[in-house]
């Protein structure tokens, strides 16, 4: 769906889903069950796999049609989504889904994006048969601004609203129009990402930490050498993340808020499945959050 479904032999099937495409993707499914259940295997695909089924507004609903089918011949259904929620939970009772998370602070997920740049720029390297140390230089810093985004997250919101790698698979193998890429970003993706998800965090969780505004340690390292930093015009066209803009200093300091932040960031280092108990009882306590992670689902959390 959103224009792809891909088939090699007949055998996989994968939907791209979108906000325009769910009764489409419906349809297919119905056909396919339908096709199961007429034992019609010349067309029916071992495995169908759905990316994005967080745009799904009915999940249960949308595999119904495969609950009476008694032919083993079935096919196997792949799925991914950007942040688990209790809806989910119809899933593993009436389908027998199995959720298997990938928390951004383990792996394989935790060190993708530095192992993705690298093999990038050596593809680009040995294209242009020139080695770019400058280039070099950024692509070592685009994994510390992920890192440094979701460090900033866990101390004012939660583990659950990090960010994945997604947007910065596309740096550019130019300098220049990786600054400008950057500037783009942090501008009209990074920043507003930020403010929501740690409004929606100070609401939840109160102050938690001292504020330090994450875009200072970016000018700090800001690895593009072309202008002083101090005189690039696109440094400064960062938008900072100010505490006045979340309400910081209205909110109420959370006394436990240093064992908090420890125990989870323990829990999800140690058990991803811990990541899921958490995510189930705050959807449980906040409902919101399904809002906030609705108007942001181009960032993976701790699914995919």
């Amino acid at each position: 769906m959103s224009g792809r479904q891909n088939c090699d032999d007949g055998s996989i099937v994968t939907f791209c889903v979108d906000e325009d495409s769910v009764k489409d993707l419906r349809q297919n499914l119905m056909q396919i069950a339908e096709q199961c259940e007429n034992l019609c295997d010349m067309d029916v695909p071992s495995v169908v796999i759905i990316e994005d089924l967080h745009l799904v507004s009915s999940l249960g609903e949308l595999f119904n049609g495969f609950i009476s089918i008694k032919n083993q011949r079935c096919p196997y259904i792949v799925g991914t989504m950007n942040q688990s929620t209790c809806r989910t939970a119809n899933l593993n009772i009436h389908h027998n889904f199995r959720w298997i998370l990938f928390s951004n602070n383990s792996e394989p997920l935790k060190g993708f994006l530095s192992r993705y740049l690298r093999r990038k720029i050596i593809e680009h390297e040995m294209y242009v048969g020139v080695c770019d140390s400058a280039l070099t230089n950024v692509i070592e810093w685009i994994p510390k601004v992920w890192r440094h985004v979701n460090a900033f997250l866990e101390k004012h919101s939660s583990v659950d609203l990090t960010v994945g790698p997604l947007r910065f698979l596309d740096c550019p193998m130019k300098v220049r129009k990786s600054q400008e890429w950057f500037t783009d970003l942090w501008n009209s993706h990074l920043a507003p990402y930020i403010l929501d998800a740690v409004k929606e965090g100070l609401q939840v969780y109160g102050r938690r930490a001292a504020w330090e505004d994450p875009l200072e340690w970016i000018k700090e390292t800001y690895p593009w050498p072309t202008i002083a930093a101090e005189e690039d015009p696109e440094i400064h066209a960062l938008h900072p993340i100010r505490q006045e803009d979340v309400g910081f200093e209205n909110i109420q300091v959370n006394a436990r808020a240093p064992q908090l932040l420890s125990d989870a960031r323990a829990l999800t280092e140690t058990d991803p499945l811990s990541n899921l108990v958490m995510c189930v009882q705050e959807v449980a306590g906040y409902t919101n959050r399904d809002t906030l992670d609705s108007r942001h689902v181009g960032f993976p959390a701790t699914q995919q």
